[in-house]
């Protein structure tokens, strides 16, 4: 990506990008299907962190993969854990890569965190190929945020996250953004509502993202979570945020 949060690096954060990624496999696969993944010689994913999505590229397809992001320490993990792919420490605002090179330029959670958008669009435009697509696989618009009871969380990693140099409301752009360079685009939103299972695993750790941005103190933490585990158990909780995604080709 080209802009990251500040990264507690240990265990935690490997586990906090598979958690995000399980959240949108369903859709994932509606997407790969939707643009013929199989068939692509040539795949570009930006943003790859820790290679979560890498890994999954690599298992359902035999393409040259290429991915980037600005992290080193993020390379250097994903280059542990995926083999038979091309990783690179570059700025998706300054791709050193051919014009129309790539048959599938991918990302996920990028728009969210990129300084410029519009930069780095117009630069994923330029490596895709005549007739490839673009594809942002899910971008969430915390805007979009609603939960019951209101314990102000949403509003909270609205703040942490501006706080940090993102766009919480990314999401409701993308289309803006890939029609802005050309892109023929079609979007969808993913209705991500937390069931109680999902609630259970995650709960504490969005609170603690929360924590660690010195938006509420030790004491508040441990009281709202207290009352979360009440909630949840009860099943009382309702937590709701849509996701945005977006397959552009490029037809000129």
């Amino acid at each position: 990506m080209n802009e990251k949060p500040r990264v507690n690096w240990g265990p935690e954060i490997e586990e906090q990008f598979e958690r995000q990624a399980s959240w949108t496999l369903f859709f994932r696969n509606q997407i790969y299907r939707k643009i013929d993944l199989t068939k692509a010689k040539n795949i570009l994913e930006i943003g790859c962190g820790m290679g979560t999505i890498t890994k999954e590229l690599r298992d359902r397809t035999s393409a040259k993969i290429t991915a980037i992001d600005i992290d080193e320490r993020m390379i250097d993990v994903a280059k542990q854990r995926v083999d038979n792919v091309e990783f690179l420490v570059e700025n998706v605002e300054h791709l050193p890569l051919k014009d129309n090179k790539f048959d599938v330029v991918l990302f996920q959670y990028l728009l969210l965190w990129v300084k410029n958008p519009n930069k780095a669009m117009n630069e994923i435009y330029r490596v895709c190929k005549k007739q490839g697509y673009v594809v942002a696989l899910a971008e969430p618009d915390y805007g979009g945020w609603v939960e019951y009871p209101e314990m102000n969380l949403g509003t909270k990693h609205i703040e942490y996250l501006r706080d940090e140099g993102a766009d919480p409301l990314a999401g409701r752009k993308v289309l803006s953004y890939f029609e802005t360079v050309g892109l023929e685009t079609e979007i969808s939103v993913i209705a991500q509502t937390w069931n109680k299972e999902s609630l259970v695993n995650n709960i504490e750790e969005e609170w603690k993202r929360v924590l660690e941005a010195n938006l509420i103190t030790e004491t508040e933490f441990k009281h709202i979570i207290e009352k979360e585990k009440t909630l949840i158990e009860q099943n009382r909780r309702m937590i709701f945020i849509p996701v945005f995604t977006a397959i552009g080709k490029k037809t000129k």
